[in-house]
């Protein structure tokens, strides 16, 4: 996408600028003795895809769940490393070196993050401008679970959840119980990560903090990384009260080394093409929620903010920027559980609020969103479970830059109905049909063929999907179908933003775990995915960045209650470059797989682990806008980590 948004992330396609600029160890979360105990049955796994929590076995989605012993096991960095890793959730490479990589669950490529809502206990972090929701600097101590849905999700979520929405869960604090952990990690390249977090319970009151501070000089020169986080909240639950705030507030400086052509490449993927770009967020967000159960019905209401400062600066091209966002969301809602006799039935119905603006100089945007939704479930004796759902939503885009005014009004409607059915003991089979919708958002109404507001982009979803379950052993296929009108897309051709003709996204997936002994698990996912043009100029033709085949294949081993060992692959498919969209170029972006293992000692105290990434040092990029010259960005290479953590 073209923008000239002063973002860290911002790959050189997206920019007239860093378009210009293109020509001319990670930190780790530690374990400890709960990584050692077995993975918790797929029965007991809950979701809250229709906001209200419901088992992952019956649910009639499309749903992966990252609980937080995968997480502790695995010794992933952070929330977005989880999803890539344990999740096998396909991600092009952070532009500025750092850990936002952006993800794609459905094959949309350049604009992936834009076509999916990521959100912590329900709050949007997702943005109105061009750049990846932040997920490093949420503190993996605190982490529930993670819930990843797949498909179109704008009934409950709103604009934007055309490919998913990721729910990042918090733990809740039940139990008075106090703890502490305390952790540093020295990796390759110059890197540390030093953490530390504590829980204090205090009867009816549970309060935690956390801090963290992240150093590297990176793979790449100019590709340093400083990240310093802190998180507190305090929660209080009481005769089915439960209000819970939160504040977190995050500072990141990074390096941009740019582009690299297929000679500087070979020669040596480590350089830079921009020694001096550099670009800098300062970000805090605050969060609220309430809740009041009475019987069968339950109250909630969840408010939040996030303000931004950024900064960078494209030295080459003499192009610097600042800039402020502001975003409120204010979400009340009012759910039911209960048995209509045989009939298990439960339900949500809420407003959703949204007011964000940004100014950067003499460039200003504001959007407003006001939004209601209805969405119910109902579980029959035949094991048939009907879920069923709809939002209209109003919203209204103000832009001011120098290539574009506009004030643009929208009314959207989504809408969604599901099926699923036990067939078997164990087995469960369901179908969904759904629609939902995204809006351009302020970077891509700067720069539009006719120098107008883009249309919104509607797709509707088909999903056919089986799930079998035997204690910690699980498996589930799903075939999905989405057709999509006016995508909202980048067009190198014209250099500007546009809507595409239509457009088909048809593949699989799957996922299966498998625990031959109870020291011993196996997980694995596999995407295929068919992203094309219906009709118009390409019809027939692939889109470009998107890899047609995707997979992961994990194992962790407990040797005894002390030792384990956590094995990883990722493989990522060949696919077009990104100004390929004629697909007449013969060479294609790499395919790549790498290895990924991790050792862990640990009793109740102490925890001492060793890991590496990229093992095979395989040198390769999943992102690159030019067949012809390259203008790629590496990947970084063979990285090692030693870590210790204490917890009391």
């Amino acid at each position: 996408m073209l923008f000239l948004n002063s973002v860290r992330l911002a790959p050189g396609v997206r920019s007239a600028v860093a378009v210009a600029v293109s020509w001319g160890w990670l930190p780790g979360a530690e374990v400890h003795a709960a990584e050692v105990s077995a993975l918790p049955e797929l029965q007991t796994v809950f979701v809250s895809a229709s906001r209200m929590p419901q088992l992952l076995k019956s649910a009639p989605i499309g749903a992966s769940v990252i609980t937080s012993e995968q997480i502790a096991r695995s010794g992933v960095s952070d929330a977005n490393e989880a999803i890539r890793k344990l999740a096998g959730v396909s991600a092009k490479t952070d532009l500025s070196g750092g850990r936002e990589y952006r993800l794609d669950l459905r094959g949309y490529g350049e604009v992936a993050d834009q076509n999916m809502v990521v959100m912590v206990d329900g709050i949007r972090l997702s943005e109105n401008e061009l750049m990846p929701a932040r997920l490093s600097a949420i503190p993996l101590d605190q982490i529930e679970r993670i819930e990843i849905v797949r498909g179109g999700s704008s009934v409950l979520w709103g604009e934007g959840a055309s490919a998913g929405v990721i729910n990042v869960i918090l733990k809740r604090g039940d139990q008075a119980i106090s703890s502490g952990r305390v952790s540093a990690a020295f990796e390759s390249f110059n890197g540390h990560d030093l953490q530390g977090s504590g829980t204090w319970g205090l009867g009816d009151v549970t309060l935690d903090a956390a801090v963290r501070s992240v150093r590297s000089d990176g793979y790449r020169d100019n590709a340093h990384y400083k990240q310093d986080s802190g998180s507190a909240s305090i929660q209080w639950a009481h005769a089915g009260w439960r209000i819970k705030g939160r504040v977190q507030q995050e500072n990141t400086d990074s390096g941009m080394p740019g582009t690299l052509s297929f000679a500087q490449f070979a020669a040596n993927p480590r350089q830079a093409n921009t020694p001096l770009d550099f670009a800098k967020t300062d970000e805090t967000r605050s969060v609220i929620n309430v809740e009041h159960k009475v019987g069968a019905w339950t109250s909630q209401i969840d408010v939040g903010t996030r303000e931004r400062q950024s900064r960078s600066y494209y030295v080459g091209s003499s192009f610097a920027s600042d800039s402020t966002s502001r975003n409120t969301q204010v979400s009340p809602r009012l759910a039911y559980a209960d048995n209509w006799g045989a009939i298990d039935a439960s339900g949500v119905v809420g407003v959703e609020a949204q007011d964000w603006s940004f100014v950067s100089g003499t460039e200003a945007g504001k959007q407003s969103s006001h939004a209601a939704f209805i969405h119910t479930n109902l579980a029959f004796p035949s094991r048939t479970r009907l879920a069923a759902g709809w939002r209209t939503e109003h919203v209204e885009k103000e832009g001011k830059s120098s290539a574009v005014i506009y004030d643009r009004k929208n009314h959207l409607n989504a809408a969604e109905l599901a099926l699923s059915q036990t067939v078997l003991t164990g087995l469960d089979v369901y179908g969904r049909w759904a629609s939902s919708y995204r809006l351009p958002n302020v970077d891509e109404n700067r720069y539009t063929p006719l120098q107008q507001a883009l249309r919104p982009q509607e797709n509707r979803d088909r999903e056919l999907g089986l799930k079998w379950a035997k204690g910690a052993s699980s498996a589930t296929w799903r075939w999905f179908l989405q057709t999509t009108r006016d995508e909202i897309a980048y067009d190198p051709m014209a250099f500007a933003n546009t809507n595409l003709d239509p457009t088909r996204r048809q593949g699989y997936e799957l996922e299966g775990r498998w625990s031959p002994l109870p020291s011993w698990d196996w997980s694995a996912t596999w995407q295929h995915v068919n992203a094309t043009y219906r009709s118009g100029a390409n019809a027939g033709l692939k889109q470009v960045l998107v890899a047609p085949e995707s997979a992961t294949l994990r194992t962790t081993y407990r040797f005894n209650e002390r030792q384990l060992i956590d094995l990883g692959v990722q493989y990522l498919a060949a696919m077009r470059f990104n100004d390929d969209a004629s697909n007449q170029c013969a060479r294609k972006i790499p395919s790549s797989t790498t290895l990924d293992a991790r050792y862990a000692w640990s009793d109740k105290t102490w925890t001492v682990a060793v890991s590496g990434a990229n093992l095979t040092n395989q040198n390769s990029y999943n992102y690159a806008y030019s067949c012809a010259t390259g203008a790629l960005y590496p990947e970084p290479g063979r990285a090692f980590k030693l870590s210790l953590a204490r917890q009391f």
